[in-house]
């Protein structure tokens, strides 16, 4: 069970983000997860081109930068923890480029069976619809949301033990595979809908139209 953190905050290591986001990790560390942190700070992140190369054949990014192996790591984990700091009401820009290169990460749900959760720090407190976005990011990619945590710029105990307690929460919904029934419907009215624009897009979209067609998508 591999749980990975991606922290967006610009302070990286030194940040109240990461301060509450390692509380999830060490919660699901005593749960029996193996876990992994990767730092947006510092790395190389390009801003989607809208090239659509996304879509068609293999399905991957031209763009050489950090993205693509950060993209693989959350692929090839069970568990992603979403950590950003509150700037004006949404993740920070960092976090934002590499959600915007995982368009075919939400076309084609390849997030499906995975879980997410969200560390959320602010000065004004404000975080909820910072938290409702991760979450609702992570269902448009098929994972469901095992939860939240937020506060303010300095993480208070009874948050941290809340962290804790969430990543301990995580960890036991890979393994025990929880069904949220209301994020799965979700999750399968959004299978449907990108079905219908694939199917009449078979031709610009290739390799999306390839992918539902060997998951079995298309009927």
């Amino acid at each position: 069970m591999k749980i990975l953190l991606i922290s967006g905050s610009p302070r990286g290591e030194k940040s109240a983000t990461y301060t509450l986001a390692a509380e999830i990790l060490k919660g699901a560390q005593a749960a029996g997860a193996e876990t992994e942190a990767v730092q947006l700070a510092g790395k190389k992140l390009s801003f989607c081109h809208a090239c659509d190369a996304c879509h068609r054949g293999a399905m991957t990014c031209p763009l050489k930068d950090d993205v693509h192996h950060i993209i693989m790591k959350m692929l090839n984990a069970d568990g992603i923890v979403f950590a950003t700091p509150n700037y004006i009401n949404q993740v920070a820009a960092p976090m934002k480029t590499v959600m915007d290169r995982t368009s075919n990460h939400i076309h084609c749900q390849r997030f499906l069976g995975k879980y997410t959760a969200s560390a959320v720090t602010s000065g004004s407190g404000h975080n909820k619809p910072v938290s409702e976005y991760i979450a609702a990011y992570g269902r448009l990619c098929g994972a469901q949301s095992s939860g939240a945590v937020s506060c303010g710029p300095v993480p208070p105990e009874e948050q941290l033990k809340e962290a804790f307690a969430l990543g301990a929460k995580l960890a036991m919904d890979i393994k025990n595979k929880t069904a949220y029934k209301e994020q799965l419907s979700e999750i399968e009215t959004r299978r449907r809908y990108f079905a219908e624009i694939i199917k009449r897009r078979k031709d610009e979209w290739d390799g999306e139209y390839h992918y539902y067609s060997e998951k079995g998508w298309l009927a």
